[in-house]
């Protein structure tokens, strides 16, 4: 109530009648890497740019020569209440525009592209790529606590909305990379979303026997959370929601190809985490 009073002249006024008729507002958690060191990654966040930009939190790396201190340590920028401008043009799962209802998370990893992502062509092997550095198990560490206490004070916060950037900005964005350990988050601390190794393995089993069409692979991508364009054809829309999705679940072969063991994950994940989607595709359950 002391907040509320802070704001109103005449306190003694004010009626208090908690209802049950709300919810939080943060219902995403986005994971970022920064591809600069601490201290340019601290300057971007936090100071006035062309093009500003911010996160809530960010993680540091150890043995950055421009960390100042000698243990890693988690730096807030933005209070978890307000609007942190970290997602860009963003979608997940029919909800545009991240920002107003996401948390947003800067992992300090200087990766570098050697083009820009746009350049992936419908047929032809990505040929930019992005190497990125390995992440540190301290780092990795210091990230689960982090973590660990946000989904503990926002609820709203399912599994399969834990993403990277680039599965909600699938036309620009790589980070974190196919290096960030989604699968260590997951078995270590239950953070994020996985597949069930049996159900994916019967997924492929059916789908080597009866491929679905594409027009049911780009509904499936879309229903676990991808933007994606319906058009029952193999396009760059399609290419680069699976390319999306093989970073965050499959990250030993993120080219973009429809193959068996990709679409098994889309539906091993539909059957965990998002199975009322199922409903009305071609191909249901495994």
């Amino acid at each position: 109530m002391a907040w509320t009073c802070a704001i109103l002249t005449a306190c003694s006024n004010l009626v208090v009648v908690p209802s049950e008729n709300y919810n939080s507002r943060v219902d995403y958690l986005v994971i970022h890497a920064t591809s600069e060191n601490f201290a340019e990654s601290l300057r971007l966040l936090t100071q006035s740019t062309t093009n500003p930009v911010s996160s809530h939190y960010l993680v540091p790396a150890p043995f950055d020569p421009t960390y100042p201190h000698n243990e890693l340590r988690i730096y807030q920028l933005v209070p978890e209440l307000d609007r942190a401008w970290h997602a860009g043009v963003s979608y997940w799962a029919g909800e545009t525009g991240l920002n107003d209802r996401s948390i947003g998370i800067e992992v300090v990893n200087e990766f570098k592209c050697t083009g820009a992502i746009r350049s992936i062509q419908n047929t032809a092997p990505a040929d930019f790529e992005c190497e990125f550095p390995v992440y540190d198990d301290d780092q990795i560490a210091l990230l689960i606590d982090l973590i660990s206490g946000i989904l503990d004070r926002f609820p709203s916060i399912d599994p399969i909305d834990v993403v990277g950037h680039s599965d909600i900005a699938i036309l620009r964005k790589s980070d974190p990379g196919p290096l960030f350990p989604w699968k260590q988050l997951y078995d270590e601390a239950g953070i994020g979303a996985w597949y069930e190794p049996d159900t994916k393995t019967k997924c492929e089993q059916r789908f080597s026997d009866e491929p679905p069409p594409m027009l049911t692979i780009q509904n499936g991508l879309n229903r676990l959370g991808y933007q994606v364009e319906l058009s029952g054809s193999y396009d760059r829309s399609t290419r680069y929601a699976m390319r999306a999705m093989q970073l965050h679940f499959r990250p030993s072969d993120f080219s973009g190809a429809v193959d068996t063991e990709s679409m098994a994950i889309i539906w091993a994940l539909l059957d965990k985490y998002r199975p009322s989607e199922l409903n009305g595709l071609e191909l249901s359950r495994c």
